[in-house]
């Protein structure tokens, strides 16, 4: 299957379920209440076949919803619009009287869905991790610039290369070379060994652009993805399994970033296909340079942790190493201390908040099943100059997955004891 080309233009969907709040009125007649709240309810069932239909539904061919949100509106809905959302319908104490259980699950099971392949992983070998999805798409040089890339943190162009398909190429720091590239390598492959949908990942070094500011410069190249319509909220599905699950995910990865402006909605003859993209923010880095210590401990904006910390004047310690030492310009500001309950990425995500103890489970008995030679093989394909950094980078994703499965009540042979979690 290959997944990749230009984006189309946007397609409008149904809205998703609505909410109904008490308010207190001032002037307000016995027929305003009660026009005001038949018009929320109308809103509110206006879009529950369809809320549920998305999050029950294992492929998605009806109510396709994509948004064009810019990175400011999209983590403002995130942050702070989703949440508040759910304090004015009282989710959390339905939550708590009722469960939380997913609904997009058949006798304890998620099969194959628009999210993820849940049926990849078993039979997996190192050597298909390390080679990941779509191997057959790397690129062949040189690649020729069709345009600079102009949004974003990160510098690159969007190119052709001598077999005629275009990718998305974005560059190392100068300082950091290979930093994002190895993040972006190895992040996108776990992913995929874990049967999530992203687009292929390769480091290369750039020769013949025509570019002297680009050639010699090491970089990573992706395919551009067929049939994009726009990105996806992570709170429109976050009754899925799938969806909730990448928490953990994100948390043993450091993959901070994980908000909706890096997933894609592709559709292909009439399915919906949900990626996710953009990984040189995972691991140690940020952007492409070593990652802020704090990232991962706590949101970046409205924490309530970083609020104790100045008004105890520097008292309260946050709970990581402020001056955190840089392992290598290649690796950056990663190690195994961290704890996957208390995780957080860099904005609120709702869908991560909804996580279960039975989804921990699933998602970390996924996790359990790549072993020490998977990783081995995966990093090595990020094609890192220093032994010592390849030995460093598998030996603390390893320490932070035995903590994800103790925290999930999972061994590393896949079988459940007591979890944590409840």
């Amino acid at each position: 299957m290959n997944p990749f080309s230009p984006t189309a233009a946007p397609q409008e969907g149904p809205r998703s379920r609505g909410g109904l709040c008490a308010a207190r009125t001032s002037g307000w007649s016995g027929a305003h209440v009660i026009g005001l709240t038949a018009g929320l309810i109308a809103l509110a069932c206006g879009g529950c076949s369809a809320f549920r239909y998305t999050n029950t539904s294992p492929r998605i061919e009806r109510h396709i919803r994509a948004t064009k949100d810019g990175p400011f509106v999209s983590q403002f809905k995130a942050a702070v619009l989703y949440p508040v959302r759910d304090i004015l319908t009282l989710d959390p104490l339905w939550r708590t009287l009722f469960g939380d259980e997913a609904w997009n699950v058949r006798d304890g099971r998620v099969g194959d869905t628009s999210f993820c392949r849940a049926g990849a992983l078993p039979n997996l070998t190192p050597e298909q991790a390390a080679r990941g999805p779509s191997p057959e798409l790397a690129p062949v040089p040189p690649i020729s610039i069709d345009t600079v890339k102009t949004s974003g943190a990160t510098p690159g162009f969007f190119g052709t290369d001598a077999a005629g398909r275009r990718y998305l190429v974005k560059l190392d720091h100068p300082d950091y070379p290979e930093l994002g590239s190895a993040a972006s390598v190895i992040t996108s492959r776990i992913y995929s060994a874990l049967g999530y949908y992203v687009p292929p990942m390769f480091p290369i070094t750039l020769r013949e652009t025509g570019h002297a500011h680009f050639d010699g410069r090491r970089a990573v190249a992706s395919p551009l993805v067929d049939g994009v319509i726009g990105h996806f909220q992570f709170d429109w599905f976050r009754h899925r399994r799938e969806v909730r699950g990448l928490r953990l995910v994100a948390a043993w990865l450091n993959d901070t970033d994980r908000t909706a402006s890096n997933t894609l909605v592709s559709v292909r003859q009439g399915t919906a296909w949900y990626y996710l993209i953009d990984f040189n923010s995972s691991l140690g880095a940020w952007q492409g340079q070593p990652k802020e210590p704090w990232r991962g401990w706590r949101h970046q904006h409205g924490s309530p942790k970083l609020l104790l910390q100045w008004l105890s004047l520097g008292w309260l310690r946050p709970g990581y190493e402020i001056r955190q030492p840089m392992t290598s310009t290649a690796v950056g500001h990663f190690d195994a201390e961290f704890d996957p309950r208390t995780w957080k990425p860099q904005v609120a995500n709702t869908a991560f908040d909804h996580l279960s103890a039975a989804d921990a489970r699933w998602i970390a008995d996924r996790i359990a099943r790549l072993k020490r030679p998977h990783l081995e093989a995966i990093v090595d394909a990020a094609m890192l100059s220093r032994p010592q950094d390849r030995a460093y980078l598998v030996d603390v994703l390893l320490a932070r997955q035995a903590g994800i499965l103790a925290m999930a009540g999972v061994t590393k042979t896949g079988a459940q004891s007591a979890p944590m979690v409840e």
